[in-house]
């Protein structure tokens, strides 16, 4: 529980209009000891400016709170880009002792990551492959595998988002991350595939599976690479997707869709997938009930699980 470490109501006048700044922000993470004051001092601001920022009007000070300082210089916005491609978070990013955090569903979804929550230990949780990030909340200590790792700064809760260090976790997981100072943005590249089968899978992916979760996602790959390994269907991805056998046909393939670009979060499930990531078993089928009127699958295969809006059949 956060401490109360000051509270010292005073009246202020703030003059003028709010200004529009930057979305991402230099921040600080409240210590014992700490006041408005030293804070101010400590990064050459006004106390007046840090109040107005936070949108405080007294002296509270709470130990492990998150609290904003300035814009970032020049009042940009931080970017984030995987494998050259700009994508998005449902918070924006912040600085703190230089280092870029950003919610650690932003990792999971575009990093090919798993991530899961303790709550008797209150830590995130992140694997990846053979190795597995533990994130304890407002520490600024993580463990590698069970080994001990200093962070710069802490992991920490802010817009009820859970938020990361995002080039300790990215080189952690193997990806190179290089950051463009003059435009504030986090290049990450990760182990990129180019492959046929990627092209495909990534395709089917996003279009079958658009606004699903990762793990949903993840789902739908394996079963195009389930179909792949089966007897009963082709033996290349491309051909499992376009295959029309039966008269019949996945979807994206009929209404074109199958041609969109992927978003990174279903390229990288596709990638996993094709890692040998698999969380449906053997399933071969898969249909959202909502939007399809089949019932041959349901008659005729053994039900595995659901994800969201897809069942998934083996």
């Amino acid at each position: 529980m956060k401490k109360l470490i000051s509270s010292l109501i005073f009246a202020i006048l703030i003059l003028g209009n709010s200004t529009s700044y930057s979305q991402s922000y230099l921040m600080h993470t409240v210590q014992n000891g700490d006041t408005y004051t030293s804070i101010a001092k400590e990064y050459n601001v006004n106390v007046g400016s840090i109040l107005s920022l936070n949108n405080q009007s007294k002296y509270n000070l709470y130990s492990g709170s998150l609290i904003k300082i300035k814009p970032i210089q020049n009042q940009k916005t931080i970017s984030i880009k995987v494998d050259n491609e700009l994508v998005y978070t449902d918070q924006y990013p912040y600085i703190e002792n230089s280092r870029t955090f950003v919610p650690i569903r932003f990792i999971a979804e575009n990093l090919g990551a798993n991530v899961s929550w303790n709550q008797s230990s209150q830590e995130a949780i992140l694997e990846y492959e053979d190795k597995i990030i533990r994130l304890p909340i407002y520490s600024s200590t993580a463990t590698i595998n069970g080994s001990s790792v200093n962070l710069d700064a802490p992991v920490n809760i802010y817009n009820s988002r859970t938020f990361v260090p995002i080039r300790f976790v990215a080189e952690t997981f193997d990806c190179s991350v290089d950051w463009d100072k003059h435009e504030y943005i986090v290049n990450i590249q990760t182990q990129n595939n180019s492959s046929e089968d990627l092209y495909w899978l990534s395709r089917l992916v996003e279009a079958e599976s658009q606004g699903e979760p990762y793990e949903g996602k993840l789902a739908v790959a394996n079963v195009i690479i389930n179909r792949k390994n089966s007897d009963l269907f082709p033996n290349n991805i491309k051909d499992v997707i376009f295959d029309n056998k039966y008269g019949i046909q996945y979807t994206p393939v009929v209404n074109g869709k199958i041609y969109n670009t992927p978003s990174n979060s279903s390229i990288q499930a596709a990638k996993q997938a094709l890692k040998g990531h698999n969380n449906v078993s053997s399933c071969l089928y898969f249909f959202n009930p909502k939007n399809s009127s089949e019932n041959w699958i349901m008659l005729n295969r053994t039900y595995y699980k659901t994800i969201q809006n897809h069942d998934f059949y083996l």
